[in-house]
């Protein structure tokens, strides 16, 4: 036990440039703490404990291992103090809204599309009839698919206007939360056509700025959508200006079976080829013009127009998390360029990381930020392994031919392709399952197929595009970035059509999934020996999803919905109208399929009491009621009993039933999601 008290010692102290890394680590740690309370906690305890924090310091003053442990408390409490007077804040402002069907008018902020289609405005200032201010900040689905609507112009309508939903099941999306950080008081669907009215209130220069950002975006997509075919032009609106409402359906689940969602995301991949190709062709061009290449150094007006174009892209895109991290990163190593220094590093992302959590925490705990970072990391931390041993393969033998040469750089950039896929794609996976509970089982190969096709037409021309659409000169670009998207979506659609392409599977448990990410940190940030112990960790992590049960019965907040375990252990949802969203979301999470035609045709004669199939399905229903194994009985007219007594679905928001013998444990949506602000 000494020794190995004195190997960590010696470890930990070796690894001392490496201890900044961990900046954001601690800061994220301190913000997950505080999503995962139960319940809101008062700002006065945390005032104690930062005067407590600071009254140990003074005491152990002199002592500086002491003074080591109490920075890194410091720094999760000050993540966790960040987040939390950010929550307090935006308490202040929420409005409480209730389900309405009303006369609404406001201005519109942003455009985007629903999953079907319909434009959705997001209205501010919004008012009822008599001008009275009680709506916030509106969400409202239209019934239009197209309009001449702008941002900055204020429409009325009816509408029907509701609180944002709680989630489904207990570890749904919780919708309320992320509502409430983007600071939308409330979500609904338009019962009337949008008409464009006067607006009352006047834009300060932010807002017109955010307004011509929002318009350009909608002129881009508009413009995208005139000269591609839909199928072309959803996807090249996602790569171009972050719009992914109008993609189809079944293209969308094609990119995800085959593990090339993250194409329709703008992130790294994006930004760093828009960066990195302005850059290639400005040095480029001054090449072709030898005064200005004899007599200026080129990398230094390439980095400038790189950092322009990356800008440029940033605010036409959304700015959506991953696409700020990129940005962040691209504009260290740009900055690197124009003073003369090296900026690819972890200490890169480091900076990345903590400008993304100081200004918006609570993007932690979203598969966006997580997905992104953790690919960015791992692939950071293998080419710090082995960036030596690719440079020496393509240096090779200084005596090889010209043709040589050109073929082991062509094999070098398509294992470069397999290899980058399989570390980013094998850091994410854990994100996947935990949140989507799907795995891409054929990713390397979609990756290579379309690879080059991304990065040697659709990229490029993309860029081309973007530089000549002022001047009215991009029909060609966009045209040959259409070809390529067509050639993606006939690969994702080939892979998707493979056995098993999109596997489902069970999430692991929180706790599960907390120790894959330290692990996977430990792995990534130390340099020592010691850092192999992070592995350790992340077995611990994957092996504790065969700690999770599936439910044996599931019900939503209205006991409108139940799905039941039949004799498989397989889940089957009973027969009710509506309620899709729900259903996908159980089925998903639960790692299961909707049934085939046969098993839907069987369960309706059961759920009409005209069948009983007990080897299947142990459920007996009548005209009136389903019992489920003696125990739980559902009412068709919306109630639930659990051996005998009635149970308040509603105020329990949804739960999931678990039989343990002669008990049956009860976990409600409501104990899922606690006490907190936006839910309350």
């Amino acid at each position: 036990m000494k020794n190995l008290f004195f190997y960590i010692k010696d470890q930990f102290r070796e690894e001392q440039p490496r201890w900044f890394l961990w900046l954001p680590v601690l800061l994220g740690i301190g913000i997950v703490v505080y999503f995962q309370l139960p319940q809101e906690i008062s700002i006065w305890w945390t005032l104690g404990v930062i005067e407590s924090i600071i009254f140990a310091a003074i005491l152990c003053r002199y002592h500086i291992k002491a003074l080591y442990v109490l920075m890194v408390i410091s720094i999760v409490v000050l993540g966790f103090t960040n987040i939390q007077l950010q929550s307090e804040y935006l308490s202040k402002k929420k409005i409480k809204t209730e389900t309405m069907e009303t006369y609404i008018s406001g201005m519109i902020e942003k455009i985007d599309y629903n999953y079907r289609g319909f434009q959705r405005f997001l209205l501010k200032d919004t008012t009822n009839f008599e001008k009275d201010k009680q709506f916030g900040r509106v969400k409202v689905s239209t019934r239009q698919k197209t309009s001449k609507l702008k941002v900055g112009q204020c429409v009325e309508m009816a509408a029907k206007i509701m609180p944002a939903g709680l989630p489904v099941m207990i570890g749904g999306y919780q919708f309320d939360r992320k509502a409430y950080f983007e600071k939308i008081d409330a979500n609904g669907y338009a019962l009337s056509w949008a008409y464009e009215t006067d607006c009352d209130n006047k834009v300060g220069l932010k807002e017109k700025f955010n307004f011509f950002i929002d318009n350009l975006r909608s002129k881009i997509n508009a413009h995208i959508h005139q000269i591609l075919p839909a199928s072309e032009a959803g996807i090249t609106s996602a790569i171009v200006a972050g719009e992914q409402g109008v993609i189809n359906r079944e293209i969308i689940q094609n990119y995800r079976d085959s593990g090339l969602a993250h194409f329709l995301s703008i992130s790294g991949l994006h930004m760093t080829m828009i960066a990195g190709l302005m850059f290639f062709f400005v040095r480029l061009f001054m090449a072709l013009i030898p005064p200005l290449a004899l007599r200026y150094d080129s990398k230094k007006p390439a980095a400038v127009m790189a950092i322009l174009i990356s800008i440029f892209y940033l605010f036409i895109s959304g700015a959506q998390i991953p696409a700020q991290r990129a940005f962040i990163m691209n504009l260290i190593v740009l900055i690197g360029v124009l003073i003369g220094r090296k900026a690819i590093s972890m200490r890169t992302i480091c900076w990345a990381a903590m400008f993304v959590l100081i200004l918006s925490p609570q993007a932690i705990i979203g598969a966006s930020f997580q997905m992104s970072f953790a690919a960015v990391v791992a692939l950071i931390a293998f080419y710090e392994k082995y960036a030596g041993t690719l440079q020496r393969f393509l240096r090779g033998n200084p005596d090889s031919g010209k043709m040589v040469k050109f073929f082991r750089y062509i094999w070098a950039y398509l294992i470069g392709i397999l290899v980058a896929d399989f570390i980013a794609s094998l850091a994410t996976t854990p994100f996947a399952i935990y949140h989507f509970n799907k795995i891409a089982v054929y990713t390397s190969i979609t990756n290579l197929l379309s690879g080059p096709i991304i990065g040697l037409v659709i990229m490029p021309f993309v860029l081309i595009a973007l530089i000549l659409m002022p001047f009215g000169l991009d029909v060609l670009p966009l045209k040959i970035v259409g070809w390529g998207v067509g050639l993606v979506n006939d690969i994702t659609t080939y892979v998707a059509a493979l056995p098993h392409a999109g596997y489902q599977v069970l999430s692991m448990p929180t706790w599960g999934f907390a120790a894959i990410i330290l692990g996977g940190l430990w792995l990534c940030l130390w340099n020592m020996p010691w850092r192999k112990w992070g592995t350790i960790a992340i077995i611990i992590g994957i092996l504790s999803i065969f700690t999770v049960k599936t439910p044996d019965v599931m019900v939503d907040n209205e006991a409108s919905l139940l799905a039941v375990k039949d004799e498989e252990g397989d889940l089957v949802i009973l027969p009710a109208r509506g309620n899709y969203f729900t259903k996908q979301m159980w089925l998903e999470k639960t790692a299961n399929k909707k049934l085939d035609k046969k098993e839907q045709q069987k369960l309706y004669q059961i759920y009409k009491g005209k069948k009983v199939d007990k080897s299947w399905l142990d459920l007996e229903c009548d005209k009136k009621s389903c019992l489920y194994k003696n125990r739980v009985r559902f009412y068709k007219d919306k109630r639930l009993e659990i051996d005998g007594k009635n149970f308040d679905t509603y105020q329990a928001g949804g739960a999931s039933l678990y039989f343990d013998g002669d008990k049956i444990k009860i976990k409600t949506v409501r104990d899922f999601i606690g006490s907190r602000f936006w839910n309350n």
